[in-house]
């Protein structure tokens, strides 16, 4: 028992250290620009986002880790497929996560700033 108790800490250890590791080579900041252009672009502090999630695959779901793509790179400008567009994923992804969590802008001019 002693030895799997030893062995369940080191793999909380190492896993809690590849978020923090992952969290520290997140850019500073992220811009996602609106492809229709109806509104501003949204930026947003990547590295704070990553820090509190920790989990790099919660948003960049179809990426290996340590490769991972801009959202447009799968999330075109057109609906693709069963792939939403970058809009539809985003108000999905982003504000869910906000709704769901009770924390973070909801409002368009919240994250659309003028």
């Amino acid at each position: 028992m002693k030895k799997f108790a030893t062995l369940l800490a080191i793999v909380m250890v190492a896993v809690f250290s590849a978020g923090v590791i992952v969290a520290a080579d997140a850019p500073e900041k992220a811009t996602i620009k609106d492809v229709q252009k109806s509104k501003a672009p949204v930026t947003f502090n990547h590295k704070a986002h990553a820090a509190q999630i920790g989990k790099c695959a919660e948003c960049h779901h179809s990426d290996a880790a340590g490769k991972e793509q801009k959202c447009f790179a799968c999330h075109k400008a057109e609906k693709a497929g069963n792939t939403p567009d970058l809009k539809t994923a985003m108000h999905d992804k982003c504000k869910g996560c906000h709704q769901k969590g009770g924390k973070g802008p909801t409002k368009c001019d919240d994250c659309h700033k003028k």
